[in-house]
């Protein structure tokens, strides 16, 4: 059967070579599809933090004497935060599991300058105002912009989740509100394709000029809820076209819109994440959107995508579609660095002892990171990602760099490059309060992610400190409306 032939089903072989994503999502509490109403269910609860919940993180500090090096894979994915936007404004909470500090901090501006070409990094540090001796240290890397003109034509996959549980709170009308959205930001010279997965998979759009909107749109609106949920299948099948769109010269890409609910077809884990793995060596990057409050399984949508070097975004509203779609997403099709890591050194004479804020399942050993035969992470272009570490200082720690931040990557010939920035104690601000505004910012969202987490800083915070932070906050960041619905946010979570 030709992969070519419309509205056909995903081969057996296809299938065979794919290993499922069902006991994964099934065990983070899978979905009946019905696509029932909820209607007979009893109000959603008010939103609170989940402080009494437990988690498996570890919040302990690291002692620089035995391990100066902190090492990690960057990232760029926001998703976390979202969820958490979404699930308040539908008062109901998400597990602490689902919060990635990373993800809260990486969706806000931080004001970094973009460098000419591939990455950098700086850093820049303040007192905690409620820890003595200790600084929150922030290393920010940067990538540069897109040039949308002059990147090579786009080769774009839809994989999307077509199964009853889309049916749910609206999770199909974002759906197909996003891909129009994309749909208009994509060059007359791009292509797209789109599979439609249930239990089988079948082709909805055959490769098409991104000039044909007629037939785009149409083959959007043919999309609806069906039956169970072969994700693995809709994966496959969607790389299957990619594969067969192949053209030196142009990028390829594949989006995969669900809630991440899978119940049908194999049950062995790991095999789809491999071969996402090695398509995504082979340049074809994978970027998941996530979608739904209600049967989403977050943990597989954000791990597909770390595999397939790509990032993981979560759409909650009809703005959050037009920020990733007709911005976020062209601008990042375009990699700037391939296999990026970040190490941080901390000088073991100045500073006592220091936490990563974030990262958990992006570590990367400290001997791997000059070995670029180590998976990285693949950074966009105009994107920033941000690393925060609580540190404690030793007495006397003023005019010596006490850390040193170092950035690795592969630029496009596949040369590695690194650059690096140092900082002092005498370089911090004196005062949280004499930061940068994008640093106080910063603050607040760690001091949320801690309370959401159960973190250690509830020992020295209480909800009533981090609301009049967050307030403070907008009184230098007045213009930045993100910031202003955070603090909307942190006052009903928290109230």
């Amino acid at each position: 059967m030709g992969v070519l032939n419309h509205r056909r089903h995903i081969t057996h072989a296809a299938i065979a070579v794919v290993t499922a994503l069902a006991v994964t999502a099934c065990a983070a509490g899978g979905s009946s599809d019905s696509g029932a109403g909820r209607s007979g269910q009893a109000p959603p609860a008010p939103p609170r933090l989940a402080t009494d919940l437990p988690t498996a993180r570890d919040f302990a500090m690291t002692d620089p004497a035995s391990d100066p090096l902190s090492t990690f894979a960057l990232d760029i994915d926001t998703g976390s935060y979202t969820r958490f936007r979404d699930a308040v404004n539908q008062g109901r909470r998400i597990a602490p599991s689902e919060v990635r500090t990373e993800e809260f901090v990486n969706y806000f501006e931080q004001g970094y300058q973009a460098p000419r070409e591939g990455l950098d990094v700086s850093i820049d540090a303040a007192p905690l105002p409620f820890r003595e001796g200790h600084r929150l240290v922030r290393v920010g890397i940067r990538s540069a912009n897109a040039d949308h003109e002059s990147r090579p034509d786009a080769d774009l996959v839809l994989v999307v989740d077509c199964s009853g549980s889309m049916g749910e709170a609206g999770k199909m009308d974002t759906t197909k509100a996003a891909l129009r959205t994309l749909a208009t930001s994509l060059r007359p010279t791009d292509r797209v394709a789109m599979v439609c997965y249930s239990t089988e998979a079948d082709v909805a759009l055959e490769p098409t000029p991104a000039a044909d909107r007629l037939a785009i749109d149409r083959a959007i609106d043919s999309l609806h809820p069906q039956e169970s949920t072969n994700a693995a299948a809709g994966l496959a099948l969607g790389y299957d076209l990619a594969r067969s769109m192949h053209t030196e010269g142009r990028m390829s890409r594949v989006v995969l819109v669900s809630d991440g609910v899978a119940n049908v077809g194999d049950t062995t884990p790991g095999g789809i994440l491999d071969r996402i793995s090695a398509q995504a060596r082979a340049g074809t990057n994978l970027i998941s959107v996530g979608v739904g409050i209600e049967d989403y399984n977050d943990h597989l949508l954000e791990q597909l995508a770390d595999r397939g070097d790509g990032w993981h975004v979560y759409v909650d509203t009809s703005a959050e579609a037009e920020r990733v779609f007709a911005t976020g997403l062209t601008g990042s099709l375009v990699v700037t660095a391939r296999d990026a890591k970040a190490q941080v050194e901390f000088d073991p004479a100045q500073v006592a002892a220091y936490r990563l804020l974030g990262y958990e399942n992006r570590a990367v050993a400290d001997r791997d990171f000059r070995n670029d035969a180590i998976d990285g992470g693949e950074v966009f272009a105009g994107h920033a990602t941000t690393a925060l570490y609580d540190v404690e200082l030793r007495e006397g720690a003023r005019d010596a760099s006490f850390v040193k931040a170092t950035v690795r990557y592969l630029d496009a010939s596949g040369r590695p490059v690194e650059r690096s920035r140092q900082l002092s104690d005498a370089e911090c601000a004196p005062s949280i309060e004499h930061a940068s505004p994008r640093l106080q910012q910063d603050l607040v969202v760690a001091m949320l992610t801690d309370r959401l987490t159960g973190g250690p800083w509830t020992q020295w915070t209480r909800p009533d400190d981090l609301r009049q932070r967050a307030a403070a906050v907008t009184a230098s960041l007045d213009s930045d409306r993100d910031v202003a619905e955070l603090v909307g946010l942190i006052d009903r979570a928290t109230t």
